[in-house]
């Protein structure tokens, strides 16, 4: 089965993000109408060598979702998966429920036609819209 995300910055396609479960491989394929290095993400994208024309690898795509989520080794680990209603530690499960989002940046998936204003949290917090994420654990 094939699983596929857009990985945006803000409410710009940057590209698509698919998982292939039967060969537990990770792909990427820029959008071909971007063509400014700033919305290509950090750790997906080498920044040494920073170059549209670079293909993400594998290893490259499991490191940014690694990034974007919180380590195995955090504090009440179980507490926070149950709450997402996780049953074990999943990088790519974890990623899709939090949609990749962090409080530092703009970058995030989408599956399906969702807008930024109404769900990127650091957009929600700047904009006073929403406050209420619940209590840190």
């Amino acid at each position: 089965m094939l699983e596929n995300y857009t990985l945006m910055y803000k409410n710009i396609e940057v590209g698509n993000i698919s998982y292939n479960q039967d060969k537990d491989q990770f792909s990427f394929k820029l959008n071909e109408e971007i063509k400014d290095t700033k919305y290509l993400p950090p750790i997906l994208y080498d920044y040494t060598n920073l170059s549209l024309d670079y293909k993400p690898t594998h290893e490259n795509i499991l490191w940014w979702i690694e990034d974007r989520i919180m380590p195995p080794e955090r504090d009440a680990i179980d507490h926070i998966l149950d709450k997402m209603g996780l049953s074990i530690y999943n990088p790519w499960t974890i990623l899709k429920e939090n949609k990749g989002m962090t409080l530092e940046d703009y970058w995030w998936i989408r599956k399906d036609n969702e807008k930024y204003e109404q769900c990127h949290i650091r957009y929600l917090l700047e904009n006073k819209i929403r406050t209420d994420f619940g209590r840190p654990v």
